[in-house]
């Protein structure tokens, strides 16, 4: 069992981001250890289900122009005598940082010196740090505007790897700018255009290998303890894993970590990102994640207790600490590895640059748990709770699966398609509906009014409470690929005026439905999904907000699909 310090007293700031479990692995570290463990900026349920989370504080979400979330953090801390705070990721650690001068007398708050912080979140500033220092790097270019696509493709061949200055910009801490992968010239010229709204684009030759991170707790660039992860499951256009293992340290990879640390006098946690070719041997550094990670779980339960070090680490001034940890250990994100098997299967697998593994291979990962030696980011046996709120959810997008593959290749769904195409040839309005009218309904709208006859009346709205939103550039920019302009489209709030004059209302997905039946009772006859239109394929069209411009292209194909399925019955 962990040593207790029953004196000491946490804030973790924070919530877990799309199922992963850094934050209530941080939380169970130091509540395992005795640590009275406050929580706040956290929505997560999953993580605040923890037994070991003593009480949430109510903050203030960050604002530019509002100092009420920063004199709230303040009288926390001071109220609370706190010991450390801890930011777990990049939307709470941001602000923190930005406004590191408000915090100066409250040692308590756990911020990276100024030049680490200013090098390690900008993706420009790393590179030429890795350079510099002789560390091996991807081939790349810095793009600062489209004129400069011609030059790039001719420079490099596809895919070709597209990065953001940083991930998280202040003025928007609710949307992440993602690392994205182009395999032809419309793929490469939408992301270019996307990325550079939030600044210079960083463009790399696609190096394939395997993903391996350096995690790492270090005290003014001296490096006191190092664990190193191993990707087993991959997302297949990149992001973090969702299945990993533990790895004996690469020399290296060791070192070249130990140089980045040293040139910014680093004092905290991290991990080193690389790849590594293991069949020829060669690497290349990736970047620094100058915070917790989302393979933390797997350290820890290795051995590698990086919260605990750090606090202390920053509390206790403690510089000696374990030099070992259990390698061949396993750990499985159990959401995102459902979602990761079921891409996986109907992949591509001839394209090395896809990330993924042949399906007799992951099946043979069983084995793993058999020998006990696979653990889970949730599951544990000291904190179970969260485990069983997870199963909730697991066991809800499980049915939700599986109901849809029924409706989708039974009887059924023949005849829900049937009835539906029957009101859809009969219709001389169409009316589609999705929650903010930004993303789906408009392309939709644009879509069938290119390929349906003309004398259908094809409208678009949405029940989000402000009109009058132009669409995400996301939806701008993978329209036009479709040939569809969205530059001018403007939201609407849907009325029972417009649901009335209309012959048939179009839905997305299940909340889509249900909100429209308890709004207009009335229409529940004449609403359906769009996704029953088509004989085959999704039923349910998710929404695309706050994901990436893969996401959203397929979301796209689905709509177009679906549409295309009946323009020829008008």
């Amino acid at each position: 069992m962990p040593g207790n310090d029953p004196t000491g007293k946490v804030l973790v700031l924070g919530s877990d981001f799309k199922n992963y479990r850094s934050c209530l692995t941080i939380i169970r570290s130091f509540g395992r250890h005795g640590l009275e463990v406050h929580v706040g900026w956290c929505s997560d349920d999953v993580a605040l289900s923890s037994k070991y989370v003593a009480r949430v504080h109510d903050i203030p979400s960050y604002s530019p122009t509002d100092d009420s979330w920063k004199e709230k953090l303040i009288s926390i801390v001071q109220a609370e005598n706190l010991d450390l705070v801890v930011p777990v990721n990049e939307q709470a650690s941001t602000p923190l940082e930005t406004h590191r001068s408000d915090f100066g007398k409250l040692d308590a708050i756990y911020l990276l010196n100024e030049q680490a912080y200013d090098v390690v979140f900008d993706k420009f500033k790393t590179n030429e740090l890795a350079s510099a220092l002789g560390i091996r790097i991807p081939k790349g270019k810095r793009v600062s505007g489209e004129d400069q696509t011609e030059n790039i493709l001719s420079e490099f061949n596809f895919p070709i790897v597209l990065k953001p200055k940083v991930s998280f910009s202040l003025d928007n801490l609710r949307i992440k700018n993602y690392v994205y992968k182009a395999y032809n010239k419309k793929e490469f010229s939408s992301c270019l255009k996307l990325l550079l709204n939030s600044g210079d684009v960083l463009v790399q030759e696609n190096f394939v290998g395997i993903g391996v991170g350096i995690e790492f707790l270090a005290s003014q660039g001296n490096l006191l303890h190092a664990f190193q992860h191993q990707r087993v499951h991959e997302p297949l256009m990149g992001g973090g894993s969702s299945y990993r293992k533990s790895v004996p340290l690469h020399p290296e990879l060791l070192t070249a970590t130990d140089k980045l640390l040293k040139a910014l006098d680093y004092t905290g946690v991290g991990m080193a990102e690389f790849k590594v070719n293991f069949k020829t041997k060669d690497w290349v550094f990736l970047e620094i994640n100058g915070r917790f990670w989302g393979s933390l779980p797997l350290a820890v339960s290795a051995g590698s207790d990086f919260p605990y070090f750090l606090y202390q680490l920053m509390v206790k001034k403690k510089q000696q600490f374990p030099q070992t940890y259990k390698t061949g250990l396993y750990c499985r994100n159990t959401i995102r590895d459902f979602e990761w098997i079921i891409k996986n299967i109907g992949a591509d697998k001839s394209d090395p640059s896809r990330n993924t593994l042949p399906n007799r291979q992951v099946a043979r990962e069983i084995f793993n748990i058999l020998a006990f030696r696979e653990k889970n980011d949730t599951w544990v046996i000291d904190d179970i709770k969260p485990g069983f709120i997870e199963l909730k959810h697991f066991l809800s997008l499980m049915f939700d699966k599986i109901r849809l593959a029924i409706l989708s290749y039974s009887p059924i769904r023949w005849l829900r398609t049937y009835k539906a195409r029957l009101a859809l040839r009969k219709a001389r309005t169409i009316l589609f509906v999705c929650f903010g009218n930004i993303y789906r309904s408009p392309f939709a709208k644009y879509y069938a009014q290119t390929v349906l006859s003309g004398s259908l009346k094809i409208n678009s709205s949405g029940y989000h409470n402000r009109s009058g939103r132009v669409c995400h550039q996301k939806a701008i920019d993978v329209a036009h690929e479709f040939g569809i302009d969205l530059k001018h489209h403007r939201s609407s709030v849907i009325t029972e005026d417009m649901v009335k004059k209309a012959d048939i209302v179009l839905t997305f997905d299940k909340q889509n439905r249900n909100i429209l039946i308890a709004k207009f009772p009335f229409a529940r006859k004449k609403i359906y999904y769009l996704g029953i239109i088509s004989y085959r394929g999704a039923v349910i069209i998710d929404d695309p907000v706050d994901s990436n411009i893969y996401t959203v292209r397929e979301i796209f194909k689905t709509i177009k699909r679906a549409i295309d399925s009946f323009k020829n019955e008008k």
